[in-house]
Parts: structure tokens; C-alpha cells; sequence
């Protein structure tokens, strides 16, 4: 085995160790565990964990459960599962999102006084799910989430926008209840674990969902689909966060030590530019001892009108790569947890000092201008690919520096 192949594996190996903590199916079957609930239950989840969630419920659970629904991503949903599943678009809305907001208010009021709900809710709930006000049509919610993806906003921002827009977002899908309370479970995907942001806080007692005001500067043809108010819905809403970035990286963390490597976590500062954060990554790591360095969290990338393969994480690894060139003991995995960055299948990449050799017929830095990063990556034969992770709580990015 290369040199090159074992740290592949070796990095792949810690990244699983951290999918495997926070996956859907065993932080809910703990947590509700934990709470429990006396009498019946109705389950909602919805977002790219649904299905793996609302098997931890399942287990956890079992006969209490009266009602349940599953909104997840296409080709995310298990059918094994005994409920409706629905599946829908993502990262853009589709026609099935607004089959899914129907579908979901139909279970919402359906739910008898007597019978506790219970939602899980992980990351894609945004775009999985919509009910929209009769004056916006789905080409126009497209057109909005189209402009929102590829502006450079953080997520805190998109998700704003996103609940001045709809109906349900915001806490508003709390007017459909008959209850005074209900719970909810929140796997983050969102810098600082906010839970009025996770999901575009679509439960979360929009006491504590600020209007979007001037948070946000919105082009013109953006601002007349704004909802100046955000009616208030007086529910108590229990919410729990039960995985985080930072607990996928105390994971590695512990994996790494265990195998006797030095370790050096950086924390959750993957925010910001996609290229600004290649430069301090590659400065930290010219810097700094050798080991395991590890960092968190979710950068932001502005795309051109017509993007080609790959996210924000392809085009870190590509930015990375160019950076470390011919530079010896050096390898980088930059990975999505829940397995697709962008609007692709591919979590990510693992590079090195020879990624840019491997690809010598590709120009790097014309692929990273055309958001073109995955056609290079897959050249070089450096992507990396996981499959559907049942969890997703923003992206790692984890190094090795020799000698280790």
C-alpha cells in the first residue's frame, strides 16, 4: 500500500469515527431514551436524517407511537420504515417539497389533543419542505433559493430570508398544533447550534425568531416576497440538541488519541470565505507541529451564473491543493457530513502536495473560477464519496502533518 493510499485511509477512518457519532438512528433512540414519554406519540422528521431519526424513534418507542411522517431527500428515504415517506428536492426546492408542506400540515392537524408530538429535525429541512403564500409560485421560490445558494451569505442569513418567505418556516408551522407543547430534536447544522436556524427553525416558538429587518441587503425583486411580520404562536416548544459539529470532532479527537497521535483541534472556524479559509488552513499548517489537525464548521462560497461539479468543500480541497503543490507530507480531508456537497454525491475530497500532478492536463485555478472543482478532483482521482450518512452537521476538515 502507497504511502499516499494509507493516510487516504487512515483520514477516512477518523471521518467515519465521527459520522458514527452523531448518526440519526443512535443520538435519537438515546435522547428519547431519556425523556420518556408516557402515553402516544405522534413523530415527524424531516431533513436528509430524517430516515435514519425516525428509526431511533422507532426503537426507542415502539407501540407508543400513533402517527409518523418522514420528509427526507431523494434517495435518502428507507422503506423499510412502516409510515409515509415523502421525498423531495434538495438544495433547491421541487414540486414534491410543496406536496411535502401539504402533507406535513395534514399531519399537524390531524394529531389528536391527547397524543404528544414529537419533531426530529436535521439539516435540508429548508428546502425539503415549503408551504408558500399564494402570491409566490414554485418558479419563484426556485428563482429565490437559486439566488440565495449562490450569493456568499452564511446560512444564518439564507435561513432569515427563508422564513420571511413561508408559511411554515419561523416557528409559523406551530399555528397548525392544537397543543400547548410539543418536543423536538435537533441534529445542527449550523454555526453555534442556533435551533431558531436549524431547519429555518421551522418549530421553534418564533418567540425567539427575530423579523429579518435590515439583516439581510435583498435585490429588489427579492424584497416584495418578504413578510414584513412574523405572526406569533404561543407554544411551548422542548428543544434539544443531540449532535453538533463539535461532538463529531470530539469524536475524532478521542479516535486519534486512542491510536496515539498528537491532535490539535482548531475549533469551529471553518466560517467564512471559501479562500480565505485555504490561506489560514495552509498558514496553520506550515506553522505548526506535526499530527492530526482538525477543524469544524461551514465556509461560504459566491458561485459564478453558471457553476459547474462540486460545493464549497470540492472548492476548498482544489484551493488547498494549489496551495500545498509539491509540498511533501501534507494530506487534507475536506468533508460534508451528510455525504453531498452541493448538488453533488460526493462529500468532498482527501488532497495532497501531488493532487495538481495528478490532474497535469487540468488548469486548477480555471476549474476554481468556474466552481468547477469536482471535474478536476475526479481527474486527479482525489474525490471523496461516503454515500447517504444519516447525519449532517456541516463539514471537517481534518490533516495530517508528518511526521505523525
Amino acid at each position: 500500500m502507497s504511502h499516499n493510499h494509507q493516510h487516504k485511509l487512515h483520514l477516512s477512518q477518523l471521518f467515519q469515527s465521527a459520522l458514527t457519532a452523531v448518526n440519526g438512528r443512535t443520538v435519537v433512540e438515546k435522547k428519547l431514551a431519556e425523556l420518556k414519554f408516557e402515553g402516544k406519540v405522534a413523530v415527524v422528521a424531516i431533513g436528509k436524517a430524517a430516515s435514519d431519526m425516525m428509526r431511533g424513534a422507532i426503537i426507542a418507542l415502539n407501540d407508543k407511537i400513533d402517527s409518523a411522517l418522514v420528509i427526507t431527500k431523494s434517495g435518502h428515504a428507507d422503506s423499510s420504515l412502516d409510515c409515509t415517506c415523502i421525498e423531495s428536492g434538495h438544495p433547491v426546492p421541487d414540486r414534491q417539497s410543496l406536496e411535502a408542506g401539504r402533507k406535513l400540515l395534514d399531519f399537524l392537524i390531524n394529531v389528536p389533543a391527547d397524543v404528544e408530538i414529537i419533531a426530529l429535525i436535521s439539516g435540508g429541512t429548508s428546502s425539503l419542505v415549503e408551504v408558500l403564500p399564494d402570491h409566490i409560485s414554485l418558479h419563484e421560490l426556485q428563482k429565490i433559493n437559486n439566488w440565495l445558494l449562490s450569493s456568499g451569505l452564511t446560512i444564518h442569513e439564507i435561513n432569515k430570508v427563508r422564513q420571511a418567505v413561508s408559511l411554515i418556516k419561523g416557528g409559523k408551522a406551530l399555528s397548525y398544533l392544537k397543543h400547548k407543547r410539543m418536543t423536538q430534536l435537533l441534529i445542527s447544522d449550523v454555526k453555534h447550534d442556533s435551533p431558531e436556524i436549524i431547519g429555518s427553525g421551522i418549530f421553534v416558538s418564533n418567540k425567539a425568531v427575530g423579523n429579518l429587518q435590515n439583516a439581510v441587503k435583498l435585490p429588489d425583486w427579492l424584497e416584495k416576497y418578504i413578510q414584513k411580520e412574523i405572526p406569533r404562536v404561543a407554544l411551548d416548544v422542548d428543544s434539544h440538541i443531540i449532535a453538533s459539529n463539535d461532538m463529531a470532532c470530539q469524536a475524532i479527537i478521542k479516535k486519534a488519541k486512542k491510536l496515539s497521535h498528537d491532535v490539535t483541534y482548531h475549533g469551529q472556524t471553518l466560517h467564512g470565505d471559501v479562500f480565505e479559509i485555504a490561506e489560514s488552513i495552509h498558514k496553520t499548517l506550515l506553522d505548526t507541529q506535526a499530527g492530526i489537525h482538525l477543524w469544524g464548521g461551514e465556509t461560504t462560497l459566491a458561485l459564478p451564473e453558471n457553476p459547474g461539479r462540486g460545493g464549497r468543500n470540492q472548492s476548498l480541497a482544489l484551493a488547498l491543493a494549489c496551495l500545498v503543490e509539491n509540498q511533501p507530507g501534507i494530506t487534507i480531508l475536506i468533508g460534508a457530513t451528510d455525504g453531498s456537497d452541493g448538488p453533488t454525491e460526493d462529500a468532498g475530497a482527501i488532497i495532497d502536495g501531488f493532487t495538481l500532478r495528478r490532474a497535469s492536463d487540468f488548469k486548477a485555478k480555471d476549474y476554481l473560477a468556474k466552481a468547477d472543482a469536482g471535474t478536476f478532483l475526479a481527474e486527479a482521482g482525489d474525490l471523496f464519496s461516503t454515500g447517504p450518512t444519516g447525519t449532517n452537521v456541516m463539514d471537517i476538515v481534518i490533516a495530517i502533518k508528518e511526521p505523525i
